[in-house]
């Protein structure tokens, strides 16, 4: 945009740039223009339809189809000034990214650009806004892995704390203090979501997901939040495909049950999918509390939340993200509510498969009453670059009978390595860490090292789908921060049962 203002203020005649794509809301003028129309001179952006006055629709009309995408081609405006002065037109350069019109650069006729000029400029404009992208990306993943540091190492110190305390008292003040850390996590996360999501920095990557699987995963994944509450999860699940970006519609579908769990008190909740037609109709039913008719389309809104006696601080950014990420994959999401009687959000997306599939009746079975596999005798290479998470990880680790090789970085992890007599049960490590070296690095090269598939668990404060596939592609397991322990125990008991009949360790979830 600095080089579109450049041309347009060292221009002699007048000209002016409007910005988009919400109809060229905002506008930079030269002295030229100002002076044509009566105006005081412009230093920065301004409102276009206050600045321009009587004339703006005639601006409106012209450049209108330049952001609406209706046509690529510069356009003639005509306009009236104030006083006796004849009429100026002017030529609307649209200046594109990604064949997207993001501005308009209109010249004074009598100094049309030349044609190299105008491809310049579209060429510098286009530069610009990919090196703001992709700072901005930057930001947001820095600023998404340093923020949750400090709260997964209050995490793992809590969870280490709470194993040695033994008065009732006590226990009760640790578990308000995990109650306060809770909401602290879940705001933080919502934030980050969103701002992820506003910066435009999200790209959906189709593929055919097998929705059964994906779905069961969810249940077992928040079946202890729901116990925890004393809420039954139940799912009506059967074997059918889609094409969608797994990550995405995963982070859609855990929005709407942690939404599920949050506002029902009793009774319980539904996970529902079934054929209709080409496409296949997923439900999320709650025994909630409902919503009022009139507030059905108001709760997709940043900020909004509904007055009950159950709420809890999360800022009401939950379905705002959900509407968000199904707008991103294409998608609807519909909600229908009745008041003290529960509410039912549904989503429709189209079956990958044509073939008529077997009939939804599995229902999901209850959670396995077998005592988990002991972690005792099973080393963990445990990587992170913060001192802090690292010492919390390995106070975990060990009160779990783990035996822990602690590292910071590359260096160390080869220096630990050499003290093991064999190779690590599992390598778990942060995603980020020093240097250019990252949590893949360190699987592929420890891999190498032993020549076998150690299963590997990788730790995020990032929500990029990028490295979520990456991993995924490795066979490693993929876990947020903060994190709770017990996630990072459940996943350690499911490599170590894996390990024991003998399953393939490199297994992702």
């Amino acid at each position: 945009m600095e080089n579109a203002l450049r041309v347009c203020r060292a221009a002699a005649l007048p000209a002016f740039v409007l910005t988009g794509p919400s109809h060229a809301a905002t506008l930079f003028a030269n002295d030229a223009l100002c002076a044509l129309l009566g105006k005081e001179p412009a230093a920065g952006g301004q409102p276009a339809p206050a600045w321009f006055g009587p004339v703006w629709p005639a601006v409106l009309g012209a450049v209108d189809p330049l952001f609406s995408g209706d046509t690529g081609e510069p356009v003639g405006i005509e306009l009236l000034p104030v006083g006796d002065a004849d009429p100026a037109a002017f030529e609307g350069v649209p200046l594109t990214q990604d064949g997207q019109t993001v501005a308009v650069l209109a010249l004074a006729t009598q100094a049309a650009p030349d044609d190299r000029v105008v491809a310049r400029m579209e060429r510098e404009m286009r530069a610009e806004i990919e090196r703001t992208t992709a700072a901005r990306s930057r930001f947001l993943a820095s600023a998404s892995h340093d923020l949750r540091q400090p709260f997964q190492a209050m995490r793992l110190f809590l969870d280490a704390l709470c194993s040695q305390i033994s008065d009732e008292k006590a226990l009760s003040t640790a578990e308000m203090l995990g109650n306060a850390m809770t909401a602290g996590e879940r705001l933080l996360n919502a934030l980050l979501d969103i701002s992820t999501l506003d910066a435009g920095t999200v790209t959906p990557d189709p593929q055919t997901v097998s929705l059964d699987e994906l779905l069961g995963q969810l249940v077992e994944e928040f079946r202890p939040q729901s116990e925890e509450k004393g809420l039954r999860l139940r799912a009506r699940l059967c074997p059918g495909t889609v094409k969608t970006d797994p990550v995405l519609f995963g982070r859609v579908m855990r929005n709407l049950l942690t939404n599920a769990i949050r506002y029902t008190r009793h009774g319980g909740l539904l996970l529902a999918m079934r054929r209709r037609g080409n496409r296949w109709r997923i439900d999320v039913w709650d025994t909630g509390f409902g919503i009022p008719e009139e507030q059905l389309t108001a709760i997709f809104d940043e900020f909004h939340q509904l007055q009950n006696p159950n709420r809890d601080p999360t800022l009401g950014l939950g379905l705002a993200i959900v509407r968000r990420l199904a707008e991103l994959l294409g998608l609807q999401v519909e909600v229908r509510s009745r008041i003290g009687r529960g509410t039912v959000f549904s989503i429709s997306l189209e079956a990958a498969s044509p073939l008529a599939e077997p009939p939804c009746n599995h229902v999901s079975p209850p959670p396995s009453t077998a005592s988990a596999p002991p972690l005792t005798g099973m080393t963990v290479l445990a990587v992170d670059d913060e001192a802090m998470v690292l010492t919390g990880l390995q106070m975990i680790l060990e009160s779990w009978g783990c035996t822990v090789a602690a590292a910071g970085d590359m260096r160390e992890v080869f220096a630990v390595l050499d003290g093991l007599p064999d190779a690590p049960s599992v390598i778990l490590t942060d995603l980020r860490l020093p240097g250019k070296v990252s949590g893949f690095d360190v699987i592929d090269r420890v891999r190498r090292l032993y020549g076998q598939e150690i299963p590997a668990v990788v730790l995020s404060g990032e929500t990029a789908q990028s490295a979520l596939l990456e991993g995924q592609r490795r066979g490693c397991s993929f876990l947020h921060k903060p994190l709770h322990p017990g996630d990072l125990r459940q996943v350690l008991e499911r490599l170590r049962g894996g390990e024991d009949k003998g399953e393939d360790k490199g297994e992702g979830e």
